[in-house]
């Protein structure tokens, strides 16, 4: 097998990068569906620095393996610094691989240098669990197993729901609208603040990677407000992923959140149903979410109480990387 050429990615790569992830996806059973579009908003995402921050193996002009290094806008404690690695199934050899990793490694801490100097960096990398040749690569560099996730899903079609709880009083649920989106974020930065893995999102961030994005659906998310309408009480936001018609439109439980204080209220089981019934009656066929197996809506049963089942599992993967001398 004749030698790779290796360049950086650019935005013109997305439709053959697009065509080698569904051959790594049919491979890894991970049933993700991305098209060329798709691709081309991953690599616009922030944080992303294609010239300095992603590299690519091509093979008589297709590409056949390629990393990213995605930066974060703040480091506290650590900056959490997102890489991504698809290889070709026909060149998942040992040497491609800790080459990949080994690029990965090198280019994650001079990003991070320039960006955050000594600040601990740590690497993180997801894997899904039909990717065993690649989450073995990362425990043999030495990255641990940090967090697992549960994707679950529930078939609209066929799910009958037993009554929906009554909104609490007081309260509304009422679908977004961009006259909430700086509300809605000083929410979401509140609640989420401390949690693991989470920082807080800049308003530029925010609209490109949740509000703004093209496959956010605001008629299928709600905010459950106070009468004045002063505070995000709790919310829940959908997007559409690029879907398989022949399997039914499936929308996508991409963003929830509680504020602390009000947790064990009732309120985000008012919001789920009050969004399951909407996309059922909208024509969608499957809700989808991925959560924290430590999450307590999670491990408490929450999920599966409303007919949610387990259908995948994805791991995140840490390396710490000590500051160079």
């Amino acid at each position: 097998m004749a030698e790779p050429l290796w360049r950086p990615l650019a935005l013109a790569d997305a439709p053959l990068l697009a065509a080698l992830l569904a051959v790594c996806g049919a491979a890894d059973e991970t049933g993700a569906v991305r098209d060329a579009e798709d691709v081309r908003e991953d690599l616009s995402a922030g944080g992303i620095d294609l010239n300095g921050g992603t590299t690519s193996a091509w093979s008589r002009g297709e590409p056949v393996a390629y990393a990213t290094t995605r930066t974060r806008e703040h480091a506290d404690p650590a900056h959490q610094l997102a890489i991504d690695i698809a290889v070709h199934p026909a060149h998942r050899t040992s040497p491609m691989i800790r080459r990949l990793l080994y690029w990965c490694r090198n280019a994650g801490a001079r990003r991070h240098r320039e960006l955050y100097g000594d600040t601990p960096l740590e690497l993180h990398f997801r894997t899904h669990h039909g990717q065993a040749w690649l989450a073995g690569a990362l425990d043999t560099a030495g990255y641990r197993r940090e967090r697992t996730y549960w994707g679950m899903r529930l078939d609209l079609e066929n799910h009958r729901p037993t009554g929906s709880p009554a909104t609490p009083t007081g309260t509304e649920i009422v679908p977004f609208d961009d006259g909430y989106d700086a509300m809605l974020l000083a929410a979401r930065n509140e609640i989420f603040a401390g949690n693991w893995g989470s920082v807080p999102m800049t308003a530029r961030t925010w609209r490109h990677l949740v509000t703004g994005s093209p496959y956010f659906r605001p008629e299928s998310s709600f905010l459950l407000l106070p009468e004045r309408r002063r505070e995000v009480l709790c919310y829940l936001l959908c997007t559409e992923p690029t879907a398989d018609r022949r399997t039914g439109r499936e929308l996508y439980l991409a963003n929830a959140g509680t504020q602390p204080a009000l947790h064990g209220t009732g309120l985000y089981r008012a919001v789920f149903t009050h969004t399951l019934a909407r996309a059922r009656a909208q024509g969608y066929r499957w809700a989808v979410l991925d959560v924290d197996s430590t999450n307590p809506m999670a491990a408490g049963g929450f999920y599966t109480r409303m007919g949610l089942r387990r259908f995948r599992t994805w791991t995140t993967h840490v390396l710490p990387i000590a500051p160079a001398p």
